[in-house]
């Protein structure tokens, strides 16, 4: 990370209600993704189709937009976080920092971060993280992209078996937040695997976007980055290919996380061979 990136990003006192680690700046994005292309059709077009209409609620700003954000739901491992990381990448891409501009802010929310044990205190954090989102959460006037990660385990169907009075509460407090937000400068992010727990009148709020199982060729295109970041030889490339081909057509493998794995494996029995 730059010096910049920490200037900006390693301050928890500024960063309100969200530890330093769940705010990511674009240097931070930069190292993840600056030297990658979006690997498949699907993928690179819901990014760019994303980070247009953000664009453009920003650049005109418009703070009482129709669109309040995305949501992104699909089956594990399917890249619905790295596609969200990769949405605030674009637009820190598209909203370069100036000294009139602060550098986009990716502020990550899990259940973790709104859990709380005491009546009330969940729903003032999810209050607090969203004025935070209007305010700037390392610097005033920041621009944020806020990811509420597997969003069901914050906010549940009011019709859900699993849903607890609270659930009522955190999702009546959301609901308002989402309702305010200035999408001059902000924009929010759900992901899920499990959309049927997440309440319609939340769903309803955002513009819906299935994430499904990459095809055989996306997935061996991933695999070939990650191996060729380890250093794997040609020979190991290709010996790496054709298996995973034989994989993917057995439906032994089929996401993002699975790939993974498959080069862990095969990376494991080179080393040791």
């Amino acid at each position: 990370m730059t010096d910049h990136g920490h200037r900006h990003g390693g301050d928890h006192h500024h960063g309100g209600p969200l530890a330093a680690e769940n705010l990511l700046h674009f240097a931070d994005l930069n190292e993840q993704f600056g030297a990658r292309d979006i690997v498949g059709a699907r993928y690179h077009s819901v990014v760019n189709e994303l980070a247009q209409i953000v664009e453009h609620q920003w650049r005109s700003g418009i703070r009482r937009g129709l669109i309040k954000g995305f949501f992104l739901s699909g089956p594990p491992g399917t890249g619905k976080t790295t596609l969200a990381r990769r949405l605030a990448f674009e637009l820190g891409r598209r909203f370069a920092a100036t000294p009139d501009e602060p550098p986009i802010v990716l502020a990550l929310v899990d259940g973790s971060e709104i859990a709380r044990s005491r009546y009330g205190e969940s729903e003032e954090r999810i209050r607090d993280i969203f004025a935070h989102a209007q305010s700037g959460f390392t610097m005033p006037g920041q621009r944020t992209v806020l990811l509420f990660d597997d969003v069901e385990s914050v906010l549940m169907a009011r019709g859900s078996e699993h849903v607890k009075e609270w659930h009522f509460s955190q999702d009546s407090v959301f609901f308002h937040a989402v309702d305010e937000l200035d999408t001059s400068r902000a924009v929010c992010v759900l992901t899920t695997n499990r959309p049927d727990l997440v309440d319609d009148a939340i769903r309803d709020r955002f513009l819906e976007y299935r994430i499904d199982y990459p095809d055989a060729d996306v997935l061996i295109e991933v695999a070939l980055q990650l191996a060729t970041a380890q250093q794997f030889t040609a020979g190991q490339l290709a010996r790496l290919a054709k298996r995973l081909r034989k994989a993917t057509n057995a439906g032994d493998v089929k996401s993002l996380r699975d790939v993974q794995r498959f080069v862990v494996q095969q990376y494991v029995q080179d080393v040791l061979a």
